[in-house]
């Protein structure tokens, strides 16, 4: 059987309309008032006791009722509508009882006739489903007009939604009490279900809507403050509001309804992708998950979504919550890790992608063809000089980018991290085979998280100890971090941990040359020679092994130094380390080299002379006894005369020339640069091997003759 509905006439009022409503405002009211009475009672009658057909007429009955309340409905709605469209100042038209009653009625005839087919299906034992029946699409069409009445006006009906929604629902738990349809999948696009999911829908993304006008009304008439710096003031928290807050529509909404769907929070998730209205989204998201706990995961979801936006206020506070709830819910810590790691490996791929395009854009300036060549030697070498600067500044501002770039999609896994620390794994597999561009970034955007675990090494120490082989920078950068704080020594158990790593895994010294102050004095006479290996001539190794000669010989409160100036320049000259030949005499150089922050030498001639005079008493005297004797020399001229005229005087007694060859001719050398200081030792050694002296360095044979 069909039912024919009237179609909805849509008038546009003109002012004839709007005199003419004002005059019969009342007139209406006392017409909706004698049609709200007009309808008899609706009896729900026992079906068991019906036959089929009776069953099918009383149905049908319901269902008329429906349609000449509609139709009623219809012209007192249009009516309010022309009354609504009156300029009031901005003042809004007041609410009509008699069609929020009528309504009511409406949407309380629809629920019974739900509650006619549950009954009329259980008493043929029967499933509830009407399909696709004509009857069920023109009885939700009648209602239309109530739910866009309602959602023309969503704050000021607030209430009238609310008692709708729960008629509605009342008739869902009522033919449905266990809700075996899935709440977000009912199982006929005509099912009181369907009806409340649409109308629930509609109305909340109606209130979503007005909170956004609200709060970009708000943000336009409230201008941030600024200093005179031009930075912005951030406003005093007042005891009372003075305005309404957008949020509170919505999560009233959240608070009361009596189901929502937990996907109608993507309507709030778009207040997030605009800086303007994200303080909004944010502050809906945080109470709604709190207040309503079947919408957590999917509110929690949209935070984490959004916890690498590129807005910074947008993106901290979407963390600032995450984190929030990271300690409270730790089992939802594994899915927060998981959208952290998804946004920190996004944004190393980006970051390596924009550094592949930088080289290319690089080797470009240099390809680049002009269209008039340079003549001459000097304009071509200007030419390529401004190329290099052209390079150079392109570099930077690049690298500034991509390093932004980065850190943003990095934020969320950096903080996760603090609390699980296993997640740098992640970071170790990501940083194998990248760019120099791109590993040099990711090591300066761990200094905050690593410096803050230098007191509980322990927690990053297992990570640590299985670093991927091709990740040994990212790792040494971890080693810097945690030790960088010259005022205080390494925590034993990382000095130790990177140790026993040294050990087993075979590490060079760029390990080590932080953890001096943390070791033990065999430790550092065993690990001597591997920090001393690290010497190349250049200006990064010295400076790591200048860096660890200070950690051993300084003092802490409570601790003296690990060994004494003297006993370190004394160790430089332990055969292990004299067998990096060239290596330990440049150690010994940058040794005596070392400055303090005035300028000074840091090592006084004394712990030479010390050290020199302990080492030329040893059974073995090295040729580097005599290499530092001249080091010596040469930093502090005058003042080493006495300690190496000394060792001199120390050799010829122990006869030198009866020693090895090599040790002979060192020993002629920094003689012969003593003279004529020297002259008075020549008559300690016999003729005749001043003779073959003379043989062997002809240079000395002519400054003693």
């Amino acid at each position: 059987m069909e039912i024919e509905v009237p179609e909805k006439e849509l008038e546009i009022p003109d002012k004839e309309l709007q005199q003419a409503a004002v005059e019969n405002d009342s007139q209406i009211e006392t017409e909706m008032q004698d049609a709200l009475g007009s309808e008899p009672p609706f009896e729900m009658l026992a079906m068991d006791a019906m036959s089929p057909d009776t069953r099918q007429n009383h149905l049908m009955e319901a269902i008329r009722r429906v349609i000449r309340g509609s139709e009623r409905m219809r012209k007192f709605i249009e009516h309010k509508r022309v009354l609504h469209s009156i300029d009031t100042a901005g003042k809004p038209a007041p609410r009509s009882r008699t069609l929020e009653e009528n309504m009511v009625q409406q949407v309380q005839l629809v629920a019974n006739c739900y509650l006619v087919l549950f009954e009329a299906c259980r008493a043929r034992h029967l499933p509830g489903n009407m399909g696709a029946s004509t009857e069920w699409s023109s009885m939700h069409a009648c209602v239309e007009d109530i739910l866009q009445y309602v959602v023309d006006a969503p704050q000021e009906l607030y209430e009238l939604a609310m008692v709708l929604l729960y008629e509605l629902w009342m008739s869902v738990v009522t033919s449905d009490p266990e809700l075996k349809c899935t709440p977000d999948k009912p199982d006929s696009e005509f099912s009181v279900l369907a009806l409340y999911l649409r109308w629930c829908e509609h109305i909340f993304d109606a209130i979503v809507k007005h909170s956004v006008r609200l709060a970009t009304q708000q943000a336009d008439t409230t201008p941030a403050a600024q200093t005179a710096d031009g930075s912005a003031v951030v406003p005093e928290l007042k005891e009372e509001k003075s305005q309404t807050e957008p949020s509170e529509l919505i999560l009233a909404f959240i608070r009361d309804a009596p189901y929502i769907l937990p996907a109608l929070l993507a309507k709030v998730a778009e207040c997030l992708k605009s800086p303007s209205t994200a303080p909004l989204g944010l502050a809906v998201l945080e109470t709604a998950i709190e207040i309503r706990p079947p919408i957590f995961i999917t509110g929690l979801d949209i935070l984490l979504e959004y916890a690498a936006s590129p807005d910074r206020a947008t993106r901290s506070g979407c963390i600032q919550v995450i984190l929030k709830h990271c300690s409270s819910r730790s089992s939802l810590l594994p899915r927060m890790s998981l959208a952290a790691k998804s946004h920190f490996v996004r944004g190393v791929r980006l970051a390596e992608k924009q550094s592949v395009e930088l080289e290319k854009q690089v080797a470009s300036i240099f390809n680049r063809v002009d269209k008039v060549l340079p003549v001459g030697e000097l304009a071509v070498t200007e030419a390529v000089e401004a190329r290099k600067r052209e390079a150079l500044a392109l570099r930077k501002q690049k690298k500034q980018a991509i390093e932004a770039g980065l850190a943003v999609y990095a934020e969320l896994f950096l903080k996760l991290c603090a609390k699980r620390m296993e997640l740098l794994a992640v970071m170790f597999v990501a940083y194998k085979g990248l760019s120099a561009t791109v590993q040099v970034i990711i090591r300066r955007i761990i200094t905050p998280l690593i410096k803050s675990m230098a007191d509980t090494p322990a927690v990053i120490i297992p990570v640590l100890k299985q670093f991927p082989v091709g990740t040994e920078t990212l790792a040494q950068r971890i080693v810097f971090l945690l030790c960088v704080n010259t005022a205080r020594v390494p925590a034993r158990e990382l000095v130790q941990a990177v140790l026993n790593m040294c050990d087993a895994r075979r590490l060079d010294g760029n390990f080590l040359a932080y953890l001096g102050n943390g070791m033990e004095r065999a430790e550092v006479h065993k690990r001597l020679p591997t920090i001393v290996a690290m010497l190349n001539g250049s200006a990064g190794p010295q400076m790591l092994v200048s860096e660890f000669f200070t950690r051993v010989t300084t003092s802490y409160l409570n601790q003296p130094s690990v060994l004494t100036p003297t006993e370190l320049l004394v160790a430089l000259h332990e055969p292990a380390v004299v067998n990096t030949e060239k290596k330990a005499e440049e150690a010994v150089r940058v040794f005596g080299a070392m400055t303090n922050a005035d300028g000074t030498l840091k090592f006084p001639p004394r712990v030479f002379d010390e050290a020199l005079a302990q080492l030329a008493g040893r059974a073995f005297v090295s040729v580097l006894v005599l290499k530092t004797a001249f080091i010596y020399r040469e930093q502090h001229h005058g003042v080493a005369n006495v300690a190496v005229k000394n060792l001199l005087q120390t050799l010829i007694e122990r006869k030198v020339w009866e020693m090895r060859s090599s040790l002979l001719n060192a020993f002629i050398s920094l003689f012969r640069t003593m003279l004529p200081d020297a002259l008075p030792l020549v008559k300690s050694i016999p003729p005749n091997i001043l003779q073959m002296m003379a043989k062997i360095d002809a240079r000395f044979g002519a400054s003693v003759s």
